[in-house]
């Protein structure tokens, strides 16, 4: 097999793993032959390869992850020092804050949770975890990893992400959101209420870069909570604080 060819089924292969990016737990092989686009046998071949090499496991009609998927990012995590030093700055805020504390990268045209603390009594209505994905547009989270390159791709972006109309409030109007986006590289954190779960706002913050990649703090918690003055600076000062504190 040519190297090129090489090239393109180790991509489809990874294109079968993002297919349990949404949380299932288990697909059959149908499933994944409609969300890659794949015909069936090269669907079967390839998942029949990842389970080989003890990436999928099979059981009846359904494959499943196994817990080797862990290893990059494990090793991804360690890399980066997480464990030692930014995961015990995150327990120590969130639980000043009482509430939940994210760590997002950018992750092409979404983006992606690295690391999170939250006390067990934190309201938090969205509920992600590490490795939950999010779209940039309509979230604090998203708008923030965009308004750090504002200088050079924001216009690339506005003109290739899509905008999804995920509740009644969310903005559609590509110049508004530009404008939220410069508000947010201006006064240093991004604030999105309602747009992407009713009910929900979220703050951000730019921290230092991992590595090559700009990363974001974040917390969630309820509008009424953040619609009270104090209740919304008193957010936004821990995560500047953490983010001082994390100096990556």
């Amino acid at each position: 097999m040519t190297q090129k060819n090489n090239a393109s089924t180790f991509a489809k292969g990874l294109r079968v793993l993002s297919c349990f990016e949404t949380g299932r737990r288990d697909l059959t092989m149908a499933e994944i032959s409609r969300l890659t686009g794949f015909d069936r046998a090269t669907a079967r071949r390839l998942c029949l390869t990842l389970e080989d090499n003890g990436y999928l496991q099979k059981e009846d009609r359904v494959f499943r992850l196994t817990p080797k998927i862990l290893a990059v990012a494990g090793g991804y995590l360690t890399s980066n020092d997480f464990g030692r030093a930014v995961q015990p700055i995150l327990n120590r805020f969130a639980e000043e804050f009482e509430g939940e504390i994210a760590l997002a990268m950018r992750d092409g045209d979404r983006a992606i949770y690295v690391a999170r603390s939250a006390i067990s009594s934190a309201r938090v209505s969205i509920g992600f975890s590490v490795g939950s994905t999010l779209p940039l547009l309509p979230t604090a989270v998203g708008q923030m990893l965009l308004a750090r390159g504002l200088d050079n791709e924001l216009d690339k972006d506005l003109s290739r992400l899509n905008l999804e109309k995920l509740t009644e409030a969310t903005d559609m109007n590509l110049a508004s959101i530009r404008s939220k986006i410069e508000q947010a590289a201006v006064q240093g954190y991004a604030y999105v209420r309602n747009e992407f779960e009713m009910g929900a706002a979220g703050i951000a913050v730019p921290i230092g870069n991992i590595g090559a990649s700009p990363a974001v703090l974040a917390t969630t918690a309820s509008i009424n909570q953040f619609d009270k003055t104090d209740e919304f600076d008193r957010a936004l000062d821990v995560l500047r604080r953490a983010a001082m504190s994390l100096r990556i």
